[in-house]
């Protein structure tokens, strides 16, 4: 397909009006993303499509909005009452879709139950520090920490709390049947079809102005725009830039775009040859140019990413210098490691989960044959794609991305730490930075932890640094929407016109 050039101001959001006078649902909202998530129970499922449209079903104890404020959601409000001990104050009046009221104690199950070790929740890692939930009546609730944790909040964001009784008798089922106190109930989930989600009208911010949502998993981003152009769908995520400029050309159609919170990075198999060997690793980093890749592959949609937290994660330092482009460099390195001839390396990548995957992972198998690798590019469809990561099945480097809401350098502990989940990679300096910056309540020298983190990770090469992305999405104009930088499909106060 013909590449046209596009110059994208990050600055120009195109935001959606909604008219005021759309109070009462209407209509249905037809969606299409990649695909949709087979499991639906937040406690069981890690996967980001989850959180995109799970965030519809499930509300959590706080939230982040537009402007990147953590804000009230469950919990009203909290206070730290010690070092260890959280104190939420929680919102009355609040009922689960079957009716069951939301209280304290469907707090302490669901903590509970991602804690449980016979449960094998892959959320488990996420809240570990959290050794005791402490109901004081209905509406309070105290969280104990096993020590200090600073980020506590942050983890809380995208934790959707389940309804006690509901669960408990569903078990495994309730994956597949779905109740939360979200601002949409669950209706169906047909696979690899559709899944389909309701107004909920007793929502403790008022009912949505869209009766519902159909959501289309559609893995080819060019079929999802053909649906999009013929009006069988509504909203399409995950836009290749270079087909953005073409559905800009559309009349009815908008592109909107926005700087994401995620980042895409190399994940790197430090545990076995040649990626052992640190200086392999950071010869991967002078061998990859990101600059070309934003330009030629993404038309500019995107952002450099010299280290590893993006400029609105907490911990980032704009002092932290990365690896410039430099295949001379990549050369000599390694021959210092013991490769003079060059090294074979397997690349691999997902096909259309990010804005351009598999055309970035083409585009730096031939940057690094220039630098004296002899790449192996290999594409797999995300599902399983993701189950090859964590089942440790990655040979060499493998890209993937990272964000959300949370926006917390403590984001990484899992992914990095091999005190996380730490499938891939080992080093105790990192291992001690993370658990230091987790344990500083202290914001300013928490900062100043996580860039010596930052400058850890360059020196060791932990990852691939490439880019912050650009999320794109368009839209048929009758939708009212704007999109978030977390990528989460909220859709309360959007409305069809």
């Amino acid at each position: 397909m013909t590449r046209h050039p596009l110059s994208v101001a990050l600055a120009a959001l195109l935001v959606l009006a909604v008219p005021a006078g759309a109070a009462d649902p209407r209509g249905e909202l037809r969606v299409a993303i990649p695909w949709t998530p087979e499991n639906l129970d937040p406690t069981m499922n890690l996967s980001s499509i989850r959180a995109a449209v799970g965030v519809s079903l499930f509300d959590s104890l706080v939230g982040r909005d537009a402007e990147g404020r953590i804000v009230p959601e469950l919990a009203e409000s909290w206070k730290l009452l010690d070092d260890t001990t959280w104190q939420l104050r929680l919102r009355r009046g609040v009922v689960f879709h079957n009716g069951e009221p939301f209280a304290a104690e469907a707090v302490r199950f669901t903590v509970q139950r991602v804690l449980d070790p016979s449960q094998k929740s892959p959320n488990r890692a996420n809240i570990a520090e959290i050794v005791r939930v402490d109901v004081l009546d209905d509406v309070t609730v105290n969280l104990v920490t096993r020590q200090p944790y600073a980020a506590l909040l942050g983890r809380l964001i995208d934790f959707p709390i389940v309804p006690p009784k509901y669960t408990a008798e569903r078990g495994a089922a309730f994956a597949l049947r779905p109740v939360g106190t979200g601002p949409f109930r669950f209706v169906e989930l047909v696979k690899d079809e559709r899944m389909v989600v309701e107004a909920f009208d007793r929502h403790w911010r008022g009912a949505p102005r869209i009766q519902k949502i159909t959501f289309k998993p559609v893995p080819e981003p060019f079929t999802r725009a053909a649906a999009l152009r013929a009006g069988e769908v509504d909203l399409i995520t995950t836009v290749p830039p270079t087909l953005a400029r073409e559905l800009e050309r559309v009349a009815g159609l908008r592109v909107l775009r926005v700087p994401s919170t995620w980042q895409i990075y190399l994940g790197l198999n430090a545990f076995r040859k040649p990626l052992a060997d640190v200086r392999v690793r950071q010869a991967l980093n002078y061998a990859t140019d990101v600059d070309a890749i934003i330009k030629n592959v993404l038309d500019g949609n995107g952002r450099r990413q010299p280290g590893p937290f993006t400029p609105a994660m907490f911990g980032h330092d704009p002092g932290v210098r990365g690896y410039g482009h430099d295949p001379a460099r990549a050369r000599q390195l390694l021959a210092e490691a013991g490769y003079p001839d060059g090294v074979e390396i397997t690349l691999e990548s997902p096909a259309g989960r990010y804005q351009g995957d598999k055309e970035i992972a083409e585009a730096l198998g031939g940057q690094w044959q220039k630098a004296g690798f002899k790449p192996r590019v290999q594409i797999a469809e995300w599902g399983a794609y993701f189950k090859r990561y964590l089942g440790r099945q990655f040979q060499d480097a493998y890209l993937l991305g990272l964000g959300g809401p949370m926006q917390d350098a403590d984001e990484l502990f899992n992914l990095v730490s091999s005190k996380g989940r730490g499938l891939y990679y080992k080093n105790e300096r990192v291992d001690q930075l993370f658990d230091l910056g987790r344990s500083t309540m202290d914001a300013a020298r928490r900062r100043a932890v996580y860039g010596e983190l930052a400058r850890a990770m360059v020196q060791d090469a932990t990852w691939v640094f490439l880019m912050q992305q650009v999320d794109v999405y368009a839209a048929r104009e009758r939708l009212g929407w704007t999109p978030r930088a977390d990528q989460w499909m909220l859709f309360h106060a959007a409305a069809l016109r």
